[in-house]
């Protein structure tokens, strides 16, 4: 039996990386609609509105289940939970581009939302075993990951889109279908100490203290708004002032870099200077850079992008941390619940600005963003003085 706790002490296991790659994968075939949009928008007449609940549908069908799925991943084998689930999400966001209909989208994008939610407390709770003794590091690779597949998507798929047509989305489905192949073949064999078959299914789920979860929760709820509803209608925005869909495209993909190099370096800085200080940090500085990046043009606006996309990116991991390490017994569903209920207000976030834009402008309504991280910098700063980590 090939377990890592027995290989890893300094640096990570190559499990990490593989469970990191699946997050690649996932996010890869979960991050394109931004640049779909537009086609939407033109072939179906939809609103911003519309265009909104596209996205409230999608994170909502993950985050309502995401604490059931939580709580099976700490009961079941998260292995095969993770396989399933890029296979499940490749399918059902692939088949997107195929619905004549706006209704039958948003259900498509909520099937799609079911394996997100099915994958993240699972993925979260494999990077974090597969490395011990660099938890924060692990994370933070397992962010990475994901982040690169947000980066990729809008590329890739949005190339495919322009090159077919909305039916470009059939390329996720043997993408999903292959690697799910691939994660399943490498990690058959492949047991990591909790999953000892003397006690598979027989773990105990643990609470630990409420106040601590909802604090982490509320801090990844500021920022989820935030990202959630300036990358749906980045594209849009960039467009409606003259870019062109390649240069909005590059944005959105520059943005999702930026988070991957955010999550690297959150996570792993945690590891020496505690989580709650990278969160509070990186939430008050997202405050002056969303209103630098809507102000400016030209090099400085792509240096605030950068520089948001770093600060989304730090507090992302070093939060799915804080809430497993403040419910060590139970991280599949601290991971769930910090991560489900913590995504949900990125939907709530892009309706709320599709709504604002509708009534007002685009500019307008994503102006309104740039005060939520200071609601979740308070939750940093509550859960660094009672908690103080």
């Amino acid at each position: 039996m090939h377990t890592p706790t027995t290989t890893v002490t300094t640096r990570l296991s190559l499990a990490a990386f593989v469970v990191a790659l699946s997050h690649l994968i996932l996010e890869f075939s979960n991050n394109f609609l931004p640049v779909a949009y537009p086609m939407l928008r033109a072939e179906l007449g939809l609103s911003y509105q519309q265009v909104g609940t596209i996205a409230l549908v999608g994170s909502t069908a993950g985050a309502i289940t995401q604490p059931l799925f939580g709580y099976l991943s700490d009961r079941w084998d998260p292995r095969w939970i993770v396989a399933l689930s890029i296979g499940w999400i490749g399918l059902f966001m692939g088949l997107v581009g195929f619905q004549p209909t706006y209704g039958l989208i948003l259900l498509f994008v909520g099937l799609g939302g079911i394996g997100s939610a099915a994958y993240h407390p699972a993925g979260a709770s494999l990077a974090a075993e597969a490395s011990r003794n660099l938890k924060g590091a692990a994370v933070s690779v397992f962010s990475v990951g994901g982040n690169l597949g947000s980066a990729l998507s809008p590329l890739i798929v949005g190339a495919f889109l322009l090159a077919v047509g909305l039916r470009g989305t059939a390329v996720l489905i043997p993408v999903g279908f292959t690697f799910a192949l691939i994660f399943f073949f490498y990690f058959r064999n492949f047991e990591l100490e909790r999953n000892d078959p003397a006690t598979r299914g027989q773990r105990k789920v643990v609470r630990g203290p409420w106040l601590a979860l909802i604090l982490v929760i509320t801090a990844v709820a500021a920022r989820s708004w935030v990202q959630g509803a300036f990358s749906n209608f980045l594209p849009e925005w960039l467009q409606s002032n003259g870019s062109s869909p390649e240069f909005a495209a590059g944005m959105l993909s520059l943005l999702a870099v930026s988070i991957s190099v955010g999550s690297l370096s959150g996570g792993t800085i945690s590891d020496r200077l505690g989580r709650a200080p990278i969160v509070l940090v990186s939430l008050l500085l997202m405050v002056p850079l969303q209103g630098l990046f809507l102000a400016s043009s030209g090099v400085l606006q792509i240096a605030a992008l950068m520089g948001m996309g770093v600060m989304i990116g730090a507090s992302f991991p070093v939060a799915i941390l804080m809430g497993q390490e403040a419910w060590p017994q139970a991280t599949g569903l601290a991971a769930s619940l910090v991560i489900g209920l913590g995504w949900l207000p990125a939907g709530l976030g892009a309706w709320t600005v599709g709504f604002l834009a509708d009534q007002r402008s685009l500019t307008f309504a994503l102006s309104t963003l740039v005060l939520v991280p200071l609601l979740g910098a308070l939750a940093a700063f509550f859960f660094l003085r009672h908690y103080g980590r």
